[in-house]
């Protein structure tokens, strides 16, 4: 068999930086490797030296998996818009070759070739420039996780307290507490810190907090900043919670909401915004309160719908006044964190409140549980 001069295999998406390159070419007796990732421009592609070794691995995987055959391939399904596309190519020393390509079509054992040659191609690239994500990953179950549990999907409930009459207030949450951990992705959509939020019981309350780590190029995890968020988060009708990332201007933010308040339609209630620059290791840079409809209102009134509005926009909130004026009743960021939002942490809620309840709730003296009525949900973090 004549031996490997050059090999190329490539996969482009629609996106800056997708899909990825694997090269290998002998030349002046130097046997040189260029490695692209998913996500990474064709600038910073990883350029390295090997050896012959290698060069007669690329050739097992072009002879054990008959890659000959794929020469001449060229297909492509015009229905997908927005798709993949990938090329093959490898020249020998005899001057014989092998191309192929295709656009959402691949030859019938493409993904196996391809595997193979992750498995020589990855390693090389991990040991120079770990894969973050999996580092991430790593850290936070054998280090984080050896002090306490998963948070994410526990089941949660608050039990009503009677307040006199037909009022109520919400007793403390019961939950287990414990962490999670989601990615923060800098301006070149790399994964550059790992958020991870922990709630604790402490003093009879639940205490949020979160930590910042900072993955180095190289792999290494490097405690960044931490704050806490709220000293007694699921305590005294607290609902609602949202933790995101974001730019806004030259700055990655951390923000924090939280409600304080027990309405579906969002009155009586107050909304909290924390925010933090994660860049400068959790510098505090605003806390804003913004007070909701009061009880007696039907409806969010055009002040209080104002002050949300000027609110979203000194902070880089994206909701648009049309969502808002279409959404009077609605607890507006409550529900509506959603856009260029890395990650949230929230809860969902359900409650009973039905002619039982109420008969139940007149009867009860003040500061005592209403029966076995509970607010359950479950907390979620995506």
């Amino acid at each position: 068999m004549a031996n490997l001069t050059y090999l190329h295999l490539g996969e482009q998406g629609t996106y800056m930086g997708a899909g990825f390159d694997y090269e290998y070419t002998f030349e002046d007796d130097k046997h040189m490797l260029s490695i692209r990732t998913d996500g990474v421009t064709e600038d910073d592609a990883l350029v390295l030296e090997t050896d012959e070794q290698f060069a007669q691995k690329l050739a097992s995987v072009i002879e054990n998996f008959r890659v000959s055959k794929w020469d001449g391939f060229s297909k492509s399904d015009s229905n997908v818009l927005d798709g993949d596309s990938f090329g093959f190519s490898a020249r020998f020393d005899d001057k014989s070759s092998i191309s192929a390509h295709g656009y959402m079509k691949y030859p019938s054992n493409y993904t196996e070739v391809k595997g193979a040659l992750d498995a020589l191609f990855l390693p090389l690239y991990e040991s120079v420039r770990p894969n973050k994500r999996k580092v991430m990953t790593a850290y936070f179950e054998q280090v984080i996780l050896k002090d306490t549990v998963r948070l994410e999907n526990q089941e949660v409930h608050y039990p009503y307290i009677a307040k006199g009459g037909n009022m109520f207030s919400l007793g403390r949450c019961d939950c287990t507490g414990g962490a999670a951990w989601c990615p923060v992705y800098t301006d070149e959509n790399q994964p550059e810190y790992m958020l991870v939020i922990l709630l604790n019981e402490a003093d009879e309350k639940w205490v949020l907090s979160c930590r910042v780590y900072r993955v180095t190029d190289d792999g290494e995890v490097h405690p960044w900043g931490e704050a806490e968020i709220d000293p007694a988060f699921f305590c005294s009708d607290k609902l609602y919670g949202h933790i995101f990332t974001r730019f806004s201007g030259d700055r990655l933010l951390l923000g924090v909401f939280t409600q304080k308040g027990f309405t579906a339609a969002g009155k009586d209630t107050k909304y909290y915004i924390d925010l933090y620059d994660i860049k400068d290791k959790l510098t505090p840079l605003a806390n804003k309160m913004v007070q909701g409809p009061a009880y007696d209102k039907e409806y969010w009134t055009l002040d209080k719908l104002a002050d949300f509005i000027e609110t979203a926009q000194e902070y880089g909130f994206t909701q648009s006044l049309k969502y808002w004026e279409e959404r009077p009743s609605d607890p507006v960021l409550a529900s509506g964190l959603k856009d260029n939002t890395n990650h949230r942490f929230d809860f969902i809620l359900s409650n009973n409140h039905n002619r039982d309840f109420y008969n139940t709730l007149i009867n009860t003296p003040e500061g005592q549980p209403v029966g076995e009525y509970l607010v359950k949900g479950k907390l979620y973090f995506h």
